[in-house]
């Protein structure tokens, strides 16, 4: 029987795993910055915004609900549009609106 693991190039599947290790690490260096500045900008929202992110979530968690509900199936196509008019709101206050900052 013929043993597959001494044909292996170790350096290179050692070089492989580093190189995915460095990237793995810059993801979580920029998504750090990205949870930084969503975070710093979210502290000068006011009660209107924060009444739209709770209408945010709560419509995303209707509309998820409503795939798994006859009830809720017919209301589906307004759960979502309500969602993503939220989500977009929310996006577009954190990182494009600079009025207050």
């Amino acid at each position: 029987m013929k043993n597959y693991l001494e044909n292996i190039d170790r350096e290179a599947l050692r070089a492989r795993a580093e190189q995915m290790l460095d990237y793995a690490n810059d993801a979580r260096v920029q998504a750090g910055h990205w949870v930084d500045h969503a975070a710093t900008r979210a502290q000068g929202f006011s009660l209107f915004d924060l009444a739209i992110v709770k209408l945010c979530l709560l419509s995303f968690g209707l509309w998820l609900g409503a795939c798994f509900s006859k009830f809720f199936k017919k209301f589906r196509g307004l759960l979502f549009v309500a969602f993503t008019a939220g989500w977009l709101y929310l996006f577009w206050r954190v990182f494009f609106d600079h009025d207050d900052a």
